[in-house]
């Protein structure tokens, strides 16, 4: 379907399975051993490290000098950004990521959809930041370039590395899955209920006839969830990210009332699909939580804040940011009512 571009979507939704549903594994390992586990090691980039597919890339010219002076001053800025990573043993930080392997499936992929679950055991909320793929930041070994290039280039440690070293806070575990596998999970849960604008409707009835007459809340399937989520051409990628978002909030809404039952028929189809660095006994120790979880606030946002509009570099689009103001913000986005404290990273 012409709405429809392979890997273009968030698959990030198993901070449902890792979070809201970690009370399910403590009834035994059976389901635990169908997760890939991943020892936390860097590994070495591929060869070929131009992860993007060819409909992403641009046939960008000379910059001008306006842009070439906003290149410049954006890497000034990541040179320049030099402060200690922050931490606090009161938030969990967990980052998801939907991997686009792409149609010559690179070893690694690219973290094409990126969101920071951060856990404020403090506070009792919850907060979903989805971090643009297009930022412009540094990568260990790399010149600068999009966030989105360094799991294709190492991998998760170093995608989680990446964030750390830009956004100057510990990540404590990753959770990813690739893109082919959305519409599973999706129709695993027996769909999402969304609200649709009118401009989302028109989209929406456009690929599936007859199914979305009208604005207002409809119960989208997995092919038609994709549609959704993946929806830019309207607006922009920061709209994109929030409907993403919007699929996760309808997804812990109903892991809320799902019985064990059927909690455990979709642990079967989604956990295969999973890969983390959580242990087996990090898993379990998360279900003493996991209840409370479900009561907490949950809230959204996006990074960068800061963000120049889109400029071109090396033929990809990237968010020049202003990373002062964005390790600010970001502090006091995930640190509320904690002790601060700070690593060498």
């Amino acid at each position: 379907m012409k709405f429809i571009r392979r890997h273009k979507i968030l698959v990030t939704v198993l901070c449902i399975v890792i979070v809201l549903f970690a009370a399910i594994f403590a009834t035994g390992f059976h389901y635990l051993n169908k997760i890939s586990y991943d020892d936390g090691s860097l590994v070495t980039a591929p060869t070929d490290t131009n992860q993007e597919e060819e409909s992403d890339l641009l046939n960008g010219g000379t910059l001008s000098d306006e842009e070439a002076a906003k290149l410049a001053e954006a890497d000034s800025s990541i040179q320049n950004n030099a402060s200690k990573i922050r931490y606090s043993d009161d938030v969990y930080n967990i980052l998801l990521m939907g991997i686009d392997y792409g149609s010559k499936n690179y070893p690694y992929g690219r973290s094409d959809s990126m969101i920071l679950v951060s856990i404020n055991k403090n506070q009792k909320t919850i907060k979903l930041v989805s971090l643009s793929r297009a930022a412009y930041a540094a990568i260990r070994g790399y010149k600068n370039t999009r966030l989105s290039h360094a799991h294709g280039y190492g991998g998760a440690p170093l995608a989680i590395d990446t964030v750390e070293r830009n956004y100057k806070i510990r990540i404590d575990r990753y959770v990813s899955v690739g893109f082919d596998s959305f519409k599973k999970i999706i129709d695993a849960f027996g769909g999402v209920s969304i609200n649709l604008t009118s401009v989302e409707q028109n989209v929406l009835n456009g690929a599936f006839p007859g199914k979305f007459p009208s604005a207002g809340t409809y119960t989208l399937n997995g092919e038609q969830a994709l549609v959704y989520a993946r929806l830019r051409a309207t607006d922009n990628d920061r709209t994109r990210t929030g409907r993403q978002r919007n699929v996760l909030m309808a997804l812990s809404q109903k892991a809320k009332s799902m019985s064990v039952t059927d909690a455990l028929g979709i642990l079967n189809v989604v956990l295969p699909l999973v890969r983390t660095n959580f242990t087996r006994t990090e898993l379990v120790k998360q279900a003493a939580n996991a209840l409370s979880y479900l009561k907490w606030d949950i809230s959204q946002d996006i990074l960068p804040v800061s963000g120049t509009g889109l400029v071109l570099r090396d033929q990809f689009e990237v968010i020049l940011v202003d990373w002062e103001k964005e390790v600010s913000y970001t502090n006091d986005l995930l640190f509320k009512g904690v002790e601060i404290k700070y690593e060498n990273k």
